[in-house]
């Protein structure tokens, strides 16, 4: 009976007292209250640089298209697609196939990640996402615009638009 006293009498010094170990929870708390808003950041670019990455990609395989056609460009979104020019091109906010639209994209109205499209028209003068509001368009035969939405920090959308000029 002596020796089972003394066994647990004794003070296990290997371990973490509760207050050792609640300074560690509370750093842990800190660390990702700092880390969890980059992150999501993080996430916002990379879902923008997918969308600028399949606008780029509908207006290479509409060019592809009208190489092909002899330069007509496709009048409307719903030719655009009959060309199969959106095949395998997926909304990165749905990961749905993406939504393409006739006009520019509004980014009051349209859901992120969706594209629109306009032909016979160009940029009159280069867009910068972020800080024009929309894009300054002037009519030209056999050109086109294609609009994305994304997000961005502090604002509820972005507006990337490419020409093929």
């Amino acid at each position: 009976m002596l020796r089972i006293v003394k066994r647990f009498g004794r003070r296990n010094d290997s371990g973490l007292t509760l207050v050792e170990l609640m300074v560690v929870v509370i750093i842990i708390g800190i660390l990702a209250t700092i880390a969890i808003p980059n992150l999501m950041e993080a996430q916002d670019k990379a879902k923008n640089a997918q969308v600028i990455a399949s606008v780029q990609a509908l207006a290479s395989n509409i060019q592809i298209s009208a190489v092909d056609t002899g330069g007509v460009i496709p009048e409307s979104s719903y030719d655009v697609e009959d060309l199969g020019a959106t095949r395998k091109i997926l909304n990165p906010f749905t990961k749905e196939p993406v939504e393409l639209i006739d006009g520019l994209v509004d980014p009051e109205q349209d859901l992120p990640g969706t594209i629109g499209y306009e032909p016979n028209v160009t940029l009159s003068r280069p867009f910068r996402a972020g800080l024009d509001e929309e894009p300054e368009l002037e009519p030209m035969m056999g050109a086109f615009v294609v609009t994305g939405i994304g997000i961005v920090k502090g604002k509820p959308s972005i507006v990337v638009a490419l020409d093929n000029g």
